[in-house]
């Protein structure tokens, strides 16, 4: 949503100080969405808080939970042979704390693509949510 707010114009004698007016902020606040899916559709989702990052905390947790609704909405898939995860290779999703909570989850890490010449820099940024 673009909202952009005028700013007045006052007429002022020669010796009154310019009143200070801030400039509005044309960007709304953002927040970041984690989506968890497989091919069947979406099986979790969650939005962080206001101003809140990704840490490898955080993200532990929420594999934990993203576990949960696995075996919830789509446990054939999950109990078939287990869970082949694909993620990025951002510094949260590598930490020590995150590969302890999949090893503990069992769940088979399908590595990252390697840079490649021939694959655009902007192919690889969609990757990110």
């Amino acid at each position: 949503m673009y909202c952009n707010k005028k700013r007045t114009y006052h007429w002022l004698a020669s010796n009154d100080p310019v009143p200070m007016t801030p400039k509005p902020s044309i960007h709304q606040q953002k927040v970041l969405l984690c989506v968890w899916w497989t091919t069947a559709g979406i099986v979790h989702y969650e939005l962080l808080p206001s101003g809140q990052t990704i840490t490898a905390e955080i993200y532990s947790a929420q594999l934990d939970r993203a576990s949960v609704a696995l075996h919830q909405k789509q446990a054939a898939l999950a109990n078939r042979k287990g869970v082949v995860f694909h993620q990025d290779n951002a510094r949260p999703y590598t930490a020590k704390i995150t590969r302890e909570t999949l090893a503990r989850l069992q769940w088979e890490i399908l590595p990252h693509p390697p840079y490649s010449p021939t694959i655009p820099d902007c192919i690889l940024s969609n990757f990110y949510f």
